[in-house]
């Protein structure tokens, strides 16, 4: 089973992740947790072979922060890096090649270890990513080609919000990307969209959708664990 979780930065996808993840395992369930930014990927390989040469030389290995996209704050230099790096069209010919990497990943998560992978982002977020304040043609077959996630979710919160939680992006930009959000989420078969809400409200809301879907595993749903 592939759980993922999108929204905006600050939107609380780490918590609610870190709630599932052991509301899950207390029903018997192995659970693995990726980041499709630091853990699968291309560029999340890159990254581990530079870190892994920069301590071999003695270097210092750069926060992960520093891997940012454009539209969070930063000097001239790392903008204009992460402008390249982050560029539309290699960003578009990597996008096929992480699919494959995702797969594999599931094969073995799920088919071979039997565990339930939940993601911490999905490829909808780098669709938005691509979208750049309005969809674009080249992006409807990438989301032909892009798997839909047993449950894939949507943290529809607010960009102000947002804002206040983590502060890592201008509103104007969080502005952008929610707007993006909705409409890459409006095509989304079987989205499940979490309103910003009371933390007990959106794990309950979870909960009954991940319990319904969940493949034989009728025990799965006793409501002890919807409110805690």
């Amino acid at each position: 089973m592939l759980i993922t979780l999108s929204g905006l930065d600050g939107a609380g996808k780490s918590t609610l992740i870190e709630w599932l993840r052991s509301a899950l395992q207390e029903h018997g369930y192995g659970v693995a947790v990726l980041h499709m930014n630091d853990d699968v990927g291309v560029y999340a390989y890159l990254r581990r072979g530079r870190d892994r040469l920069l301590r071999l030389l003695g270097r210092t290995v750069p926060r992960r922060s520093a891997a940012r996209p454009p539209g969070a704050r930063g000097g001239a230099l790392r903008r204009v890096r992460n402008a390249v790096v982050w560029g539309h069209a290699l960003r578009r010919c990597i996008y096929p090649i992480d699919l494959l990497i995702v797969a594999l990943h599931r094969l073995y998560l799920e088919r071979l270890t039997k565990r339930v992978l939940v993601m911490d982002r999905y490829f909808y977020d780098t669709l938005v990513d691509l979208s750049n304040g309005g969809p674009r043609r080249g992006n409807r077959l990438l989301e032909m080609l892009t798997p839909t996630p047993d449950v894939p979710v949507l943290l529809d919160v607010p960009p102000e919000r947002a804002f206040g939680r983590k502060g890592e992006y201008s509103v104007d930009y969080l502005e952008r990307r929610w707007t993006a959000y909705q409409a890459v989420f409006g095509r989304v078969a079987g989205c499940v969209r979490l309103p910003d809400t009371e933390p007990q409200t959106a794990r309950a809301s979870l909960w009954q959708v991940v319990t319904a879907r969940m493949p034989g595993a009728p025990g799965l749903r006793g409501a002890d664990r919807q409110g805690s």
